[in-house]
């Protein structure tokens, strides 16, 4: 495969900066969670002073690093212009050029650093940043990408679009250059999604032939490796007519270039295979148009939801009654408005930071964590001992009737690039962990946040969706009364688009509800009957 585009450093400092960024103690996942990100902004910002600083101390940098630099600061300068820093870290494309620049723009930043004292103070710092926080690698970039490409799955955004900066009709200021959507494709094509690493290079083709800084006689080695990858991704698609001819016009302007090799391979490799494409799995396309905020078609049950003031509940909500807006009936899906102030979910943020946030993952054998993509968040638990947390447990008490003993700590989750998790039942069934009585009675979804695009959850089964209201609560049951589990409640956080999803869960278990919600005569599970698969 050919040289990267825009970049080419000699392999001993490649292998002096790998020893910089992997010899850290502490790194974190940054692409899954905005707000681990916010230590990575911190952390490029000191990076870039630091180089400033040390291109005033050489004066001899190429234009080249200078106007990278200067790329950044602008970069910096409107991110800390904005009130609320989660606004642009929130962002998608910033996300992603943030990864991708300090696992490669800076990668190349640091061959003129040659062997003198502000050299010495420079890598110095870079390995003090190193240790202290962490340096994302290839798999963040990686990560940031999918989000990238799980977007464009779920609400059908196309790359032309994302790379001019509109995000579901409303336009960004950040638009991407050719550089951007080739790094895109390349990552794509190496995670085997070919036809969407296709779109992004064609897009990048677009953007170098019209891009009006860069010299005429300097573009056909990048349109080369740009047509290069799109031979590949055709081939893999079974277009293999289309791939040899693209390296032929890469070979025609350049007959040494190691396309000559890619060509050999085409020639010679055996299609069978190939234009393999992925099928969606069931319940994607219910999933895709809830996250849109699009209802599916269904008939009226006949009876009508409501929203209410509810000041009978307890004797807590006498004088300020629970705003209760209901979203279904049978299994109940109820969300209370204005549970929280902002203050407490200040007070809740605080507890949280003191806590180690860690990657999520799903429930396997035993209870057992595995982290999979198809839940991208950052975590992590809060018991109920700090007075906020006990002020929280006795909300969740007087709501929803049940006794919090056995109740499992409160889980306190943010999306960032993409954050999602596909649909899935919160009970366990099977394979309960030996330390719960019981299964997982019911869920209480506390939203911790606003989110500016997506990030809804939808109940597939039930054609609902809810966009994430801060201060609000989520509510239902994922048991029926006979403790039988209830398929109904499947459910999914949508991959957030713009902004940041912060939510805290609290699951109360069945072994001590026998008298608060007791089984009826006959068994009611015939009503999820249907809905199992």
């Amino acid at each position: 495969m050919s040289h990267r585009v825009w970049c080419c450093l000699s392999l001993w400092l490649v292998l002096a900066l790998l020893l910089i960024i992997r010899g850290g103690g502490v790194r974190a996942e940054f692409y899954s969670s905005v707000d681990s990100r916010q230590d990575l902004g911190q952390l490029e910002l000191e990076l870039l002073n630091a180089t400033r600083s040390y291109l005033k101390a050489q004066q001899q940098q190429i234009n080249l690093y200078r106007k990278f630099v200067e790329q950044l600061k602008r970069e910096h300068v409107m991110a800390m212009d904005l009130i609320d820093l989660d606004e642009y870290l929130g962002h998608p494309l910033h996300a992603f050029r943030l990864i991708k620049r300090l696992v490669y723009d800076w990668d190349a930043l640091h061959a003129p650093v040659v062997e003198n004292k502000p050299r010495e103070d420079y890598r110095q710092l870079v390995d003090s940043l190193s240790k202290e926080v962490g340096l994302p690698d290839l798999s963040e970039l990686q990560g940031a990408v999918k989000g990238l490409a799980r977007l464009q799955r779920v609400y059908n955004f196309t790359a032309p679009d994302l790379a001019d900066g509109i995000i579901n009709g409303f336009f960004y200021d950040s638009e991407m250059d050719w550089r951007d959507c080739y790094e895109i494709g390349v990552q794509l094509f190496d995670l085997g999604e070919h036809h969407r690493s296709l779109e992004w290079l064609q897009e990048a083709f677009r953007l170098l032939r019209a891009n009006p800084e860069m010299k005429e006689a300097e573009k056909p080695q990048f349109i080369a490796d740009i047509r290069e990858y799109a031979a590949l991704a055709n081939f893999e698609l079974g277009k293999p007519t289309r791939a040899g001819t693209l390296l032929e016009k890469v070979l025609q302007t350049e007959p040494t270039h190691p396309a000559r090799h890619i060509q050999k391979y085409v020639d010679y490799r055996d299609l069978a295979g190939s234009n393999k494409h992925e099928k969606e799995p069931s319940w994607f396309g219910n999933y895709s148009r809830l996250c849109q905020g699009r209802r599916l078609p269904e008939k009226g049950s006949g009876t009508s939801l409501r929203c209410f003031l509810d000041g009978k509940r307890h004797a807590y909500f006498t004088l300020a009654p629970l705003q209760v807006e209901q979203v279904h009936l049978d299994p109940d899906i109820d969300v209370y408005h204005g549970i929280l102030t902002l203050d407490q979910i200040d007070s809740i943020f605080e507890a949280a930071d003191k806590q180690e946030m860690t990657r999520s993952g799903v429930a396997g054998d035993g209870g057992t964590r595995t982290v999979v993509d198809l839940r991208v968040s950052q975590q992590t638990w809060l018991d109920y001992e700090s007075p906020i947390m006990k002020s929280i447990a006795r909300l969740v008490v007087f709501i929803s009737g049940f006794d919090i003993a056995g109740a499992e700590a409160m889980q306190v989750a943010n999306y960032g690039v993409g954050g999602q998790y596909e649909p899935h039942p919160d009970y366990f069934e099977v394979n309960l962990p030996s330390d719960f009585k019981g299964d997982r009675i019911s869920t209480s979804m506390f939203y911790l946040s606003d989110v500016e695009q997506g990030g809804y959850t939808v109940f597939t089964k039930l054609n609902v969706f809810l966009p994430p209201i801060k201060g609000a609560l989520v509510m239902w049951h994922n048991l029926h009364r006979s403790l039988d589990v209830d398929p109904r409640t499947h459910h999914a956080g949508c991959p957030v688009i713009v902004g940041s999803k912060r939510i805290g869960n609290i699951w109360m278990h069945s072994g001590h509800q026998e008298f608060r919600r007791p089984c009826n005569l006959t068994s009611d599970s015939f009503k999820s009957v249907a809905y199992r698969e």
